[in-house]
């Protein structure tokens, strides 16, 4: 008999299947503090996208979001390494975890592949909301949705990570068995937040790749 759908609401998926959120942690230590050297024209970089947040991000659709920002912030984070770990865009996860049915459209993953372009074991995700959070469209239970069916899917024991976006604002989000480790805002249009949440995705490469 096949299983219902669970809704992909954060609330909803944090009872269902008895998550603990955690707010301070060695793990989320361990991800947020992560530091890289950056040259110059990197630095300069981070500075102009946030500056162009400031005073653009908030009139932009997701569209423009993700060309004009998003894809921006990935040249510099440069995660993809060629058999060990790529970015994927727009992807669906589905897989049975429970009781439920968890089907989810990603907005970004990091992932394994297999051959060119097939992600394989998802390490990382990002849902991002340009508006503020609406019930009907929940950025966080869309990326913890993905998460939970992961670890299902990875089934090897080890943490997932996440981030979501609320107009400017990024939360990162680890899932350690049943513990949803969940971190401080970030605010995209200080420069010095926007060079923070670069050093954290790149950091997923080193977490992951341990």
């Amino acid at each position: 008999m096949k299983k219902p759908k669970i809704a992909c609401d954060s609330d909803l998926l944090i009872g269902t299947y008895q998550l603990k959120t955690v707010f301070k942690s060695k793990a989320l230590d361990n991800w947020l503090s992560a530091s890289y050297e950056l040259n110059k024209f990197q630095l300069e970089w981070i500075e102009r996208l946030s500056t162009n947040y400031k005073r653009e991000g908030d009139s932009w659709n997701e569209e423009e979001l993700k060309v004009r920002f998003i894809a921006l912030i990935l040249e510099i984070v440069n995660i993809d390494e060629e058999g060990k770990i790529k970015t994927f865009l727009e992807r669906n996860i589905t897989t049975e975890v429970g009781s439920f049915l968890i089907s989810v459209n990603v907005d970004l993953m990091f992932a394994g592949q297999i051959g060119r372009n097939t992600p394989n074991h998802p390490y990382f995700f990002l849902q991002e909301l340009k508006k503020g959070k609406k019930s009907t469209n929940d950025p966080e239970g869309q990326m913890l949705a993905a998460m939970i069916a992961s670890q299902k899917i990875n089934n090897d024991g080890e943490p997932v990570y996440g981030a979501y976006q609320v107009g400017r604002n990024w939360i990162f989000t680890i899932l350690i068995e049943q513990e949803y480790h969940i971190s401080p805002q970030f605010d995209v249009a200080n420069p010095e937040e926007l060079k923070a949440i670069i050093f954290i995705l790149k950091k997923v490469k080193d977490l992951v790749l341990k």
